[in-house]
């Protein structure tokens, strides 16, 4: 056989084998989107549904907060309209 169509023969045999393996790889190896999304969905809500059976509250969960002085408007103590009958800053 002459050398340049036993090369051109070995490389159509490898593509083609390149070529089939990947075909095969993308259509049996991988999970559509679909399926992704499903099963991504799935493990979420057992998750969530983890955390509900465990009784997990925002109350639980939540530092307590303090309230700020009430009193906090510095005008009350140093208006000084105070004495009129109608206060208009009041």
């Amino acid at each position: 056989m002459n050398k340049k169509l036993l090369f051109g023969v070995l490389v159509v045999v490898i593509l083609a084998l390149a070529g089939g393996s990947y075909y095969y790889w993308k259509t049996k190896m991988q999970k559509s989107a679909t399926q992704q999304a499903v099963e991504d969905i799935q493990k979420t809500m057992a998750g969530v549904s983890a955390d509900i059976g465990n009784n997990v509250s925002p109350d639980v969960t939540t530092p307590a907060v303090n309230l700020p002085n009430l009193d906090a408007n510095p005008y009350n103590k140093t208006n000084p309209f105070s004495n009129l009958k109608t206060n208009p800053f009041k």
